[in-house]
């Protein structure tokens, strides 16, 4: 089983390399939380393919902050 983290969940959107947002509230003025990627959430949803999108983009990132 996959891990339960924000990094693999469907509410979550990446924002930088350490962190992101939550889209469980919907609404214009929902509250939009920041979130660590390891950080657990019991609403969780798994991504199933965008995970690896994810793990793609901020491997990029990373890379391009080294360069």
């Amino acid at each position: 089983m996959e891990k339960q983290d924000c990094l693999h969940c469907h509410y979550f959107r990446v924002k930088d390399i350490a962190s992101g947002i939550c889209r469980l509230a919907k609404g214009a003025d929902a509250p939009r939380p920041t979130k660590q990627h390891g950080d657990l959430c019991a609403e969780f949803r798994d991504s199933g393919q965008q995970y690896y999108i994810r793990q793609g983009w901020l491997k990029s990132q990373a890379a391009q902050q080294e360069a």
